[in-house]
């Protein structure tokens, strides 16, 4: 990935901040009124692409990273936004713009409201050492599963391993 890998060292709240208020749960439509869910692909991107999907799992709209080749952009399909719940309970939203910065927050769950002034937060994401406390861990742990299997391979298997048939006498 590109700018120094998916996560970076450094505290946790350096990333998105403090959570400060929940904005509410957004309900995403088409045209049609039929409702759109929010996909991210995990693709190991800086920024990950938004899918909106119906009920059935077919693509409905995105937010694609070419204009010229778009076909289901939020401007053609005409997305629009409703919120229940929250700071902006009731309201609604058709702008693109605002359609596709909610769109980006709802990838990773609810929407919050986030203060990023007092702490500096740069909205990247970073993993804790416990987070690399329990990599480390893991990583060893099959590292020592594995080994242990494949030694006690080599035990059963010897006369495998050395090419010598068992079945031979001395000549």
């Amino acid at each position: 990935p590109a700018k120094g890998g998916l996560f970076r060292a450094g505290a946790m709240d350096n990333g998105d901040g403090i959570a400060v208020g929940w904005l509410g749960h957004p309900i995403f439509k088409d045209k049609e009124g039929h409702e759109l869910f929010v996909r991210r692909m995990p693709t190991f991107f800086e920024t990950f692409p938004v899918v909106l999907v119906d009920e059935e799992g077919i693509v409905k709209a995105d937010v694609p990273f070419r204009r010229a080749e778009s076909k289901y952009s939020v401007e053609q399909v005409g997305v629009i936004v409703e919120f229940y719940g929250g700071e902006l309970d009731g309201v609604s939203f058709g702008d693109p713009a605002l359609v596709k910065k909610y769109a980006r927050r709802a990838q990773l769950g609810e929407i919050f409201e986030l203060d990023r002034a007092s702490l500096k937060s740069d909205g990247v994401f970073r993993s804790s050492p416990r987070g690399w406390f329990t990599f480390g861990h893991a990583t060893f742990a099959l590292l020592f599963f594995f080994g242990h299997i494949w030694h006690g391979a080599r035990t059963l298997f010897r006369d495998v391993f050395a090419g010598i048939d068992t079945d031979l006498d001395t000549q």
